[in-house]
């Protein structure tokens, strides 16, 4: 690749990465609802299937994968309908509900050593890990864009021929590396602002509109072709 078609790839990857879409959304709720550890957490997932679609794309699978329509119209459905359960999760979980005495905390473990009970269990922390994991690397796996993605993007950049196979894992896995420092940056960004935005006014509207957005996108999905 020329010095003019590697500042190319940068730029267009720069801004792909910047666009947001259904990573954007998870990262952010998660984030913020449960702390940077989810974030964190949900990276890995977003991470993990990237690398598995950028695999496939490479040894030629996903091409065959959306050469069928049968195959491709499934893929489709199935991640429209994870999203639609996503939103609907999401927006369930921000519905308004009627106030309620305030429960004491838990005390795990006699509390910090000062008397102050401690507020996350390392059990609950998991779950929620675990579970932000696999909505990551849910959502990005059965995302038919992010196949189409690898299989068009990345091979305008690499001209066919003996080691066109490596030079796209390259330009893939660099793909990959931008986006894991851009959105592990990001996440740093929103667990330093964590004190205003879990403010419940503001809360409850990320929680809102990151549920709408899942919808949205799962209505785009099927309606795309």
């Amino acid at each position: 690749m020329s010095d003019i078609e590697v500042l190319g790839f940068l730029t267009a990857s720069i801004v792909i990465i910047l666009v947001p879409g259904v990573d954007f959304a998870l990262v952010t709720r998660q984030t913020v609802r449960h702390g940077r550890r989810a974030g964190f957490a949900v990276l890995g997932g977003l991470t993990v299937a990237a690398l598995l679609h950028a695999s496939l794309a490479t040894a030629g699978l996903s091409a065959l994968l959306i050469s069928s329509p049968r195959v491709y119209t499934v893929l489709r459905i199935a991640g429209a309908l994870y999203l639609l359960y996503l939103g609907g999760t999401i927006l369930w979980a921000a519905r308004p509900r009627r106030t309620v005495p305030a429960a004491q905390p838990v005390t795990v473990g006699g509390g910090s050593g000062d008397g102050t009970p401690t507020q996350n269990p390392p059990v609950e922390e998991e779950h929620t890990a675990r579970r932000s994991f696999t909505m990551g690397i849910a959502s990005q796996l059965l995302n038919v864009k992010v196949v189409i993605f690898y299989v068009s993007f990345v091979p305008q950049f690499v001209t066919s021929g003996e080691g066109a196979a490596a030079r796209t894992a390259v330009l893939a896995a660099t793909f990959i590396g931008l986006a894991v420092l851009w959105w592990a940056s990001y996440i740093l960004l929103i667990d330093r602002l964590h004190t205003w935005l879990t403010r419940p006014s503001v809360l409850v509207v990320i929680e809102r509109v990151t549920g709408l957005i899942m919808i949205v996108l799962a209505v785009r999905l099927v309606l795309s072709r």
